[in-house]
C-alpha cells in the first residue's frame, strides 16, 4: 500500500509553507532540506541493508530497523530535543540556513509525533525512553492509516496546485510528476477502504 506522511509528504509541507512566507530562495531550500534530513538516516539504512546485506523485507521492516544500531541513528533524526536546540543555535548566531533547516527538520519531527502508533520514534531520546503512540498511523490501516493517507493526498494535491501557480517552468515537472504520485495513492485508498 502506498502510505502517506512520507518524506515527499514532508518536503512538499516544508515548500508550501516556505511559499507562503514569501522567503528567500535558499531559505526556502533549506526548509525544504529540513523536511528531508529526518528520513535521510531510514534511506541510508534501507539501502544497506537491502542493497548490499541482502536483509529480506520483512525481517527489515518486523525487526532490524527496531533492533539496529541504526534505531538509535534514526531515533536521533527525530528528535525533538536536538532539533529545537539546532533552531536556536540558527537563530543565536544568526545563520539563516541553519535556522530554515532545523525549522524544517522541526516541523517534520513534529508531524511525524502525530501520526506513528507501534512504530513511534523515542522524541525525546536520552532523556526518556517515552514514546508517544498516537491513536493515529500514517501507514496502519488498524489505525487509521488509510483515512490519513487519503487526507494527506488530498492537501498535497491541493498545495501543489496552489505551488504550481508560483513557480518557474522546471518545477512545474516537478509538481505534475508528484501530482500523478498522489492522485495514484488517493485512488488507491479507495480501494483499501
Amino acid at each position: 500500500m502506498l502510505t502517506a506522511m512520507i518524506t515527499p509528504s514532508h518536503i512538499i509541507y516544508n515548500w508550501a509553507f516556505g511559499q507562503s512566507l514569501a522567503l528567500a530562495k535558499r531559505a526556502k531550500l533549506a526548509l525544504v532540506m529540513g523536511g528531508f534530513l529526518p528520513d535521510l538516516p531510514t534511506y541510508l539504512f534501507f539501502a544497506v541493508h537491502t542493497f548490499f546485506i541482502g536483509t529480506s523485507q520483512q525481517t527489515l521492516w518486523d525487526t532490524t530497523y527496531f533492533e539496529s544500531d541504526w534505531s538509535t541513528v534514526i531515533t536521533l533524526s527525530h528528535s525533538l530535543i536536538l532539533w529545537p536546540l539546532a533552531f536556536a543555535i540558527g537563530l543565536f548566531l544568526q545563520r539563516t540556513l541553519l535556522k530554515f533547516v532545523a525549522l524544517g527538520g522541526l516541523i517534520h519531527v513534529t508531524m511525524d509525533f502525530f501520526v506513528h502508533n507501534d512504530d513511534a520514534y523515542r522524541h525525546f531520546w536520552p532523556l526518556t525512553e517515552w514514546k508517544f503512540m498516537s491513536p493515529v498511523s500514517y501507514w496502519d490501516p488498524a489505525h487509521f492509516g488509510t483515512l490519513v493517507g487519503a487526507v494527506d493526498s488530498v492537501v498535497i494535491i491541493a498545495l501543489l496546485l496552489w505551488l504550481y501557480n508560483l513557480v518557474g517552468q522546471r518545477l512545474k515537472l516537478v509538481i505534475i510528476g508528484s501530482m500523478v504520485f498522489y492522485v495514484l495513492q488517493l485512488v488507491a485508498s479507495f480501494f483499501i477502504f
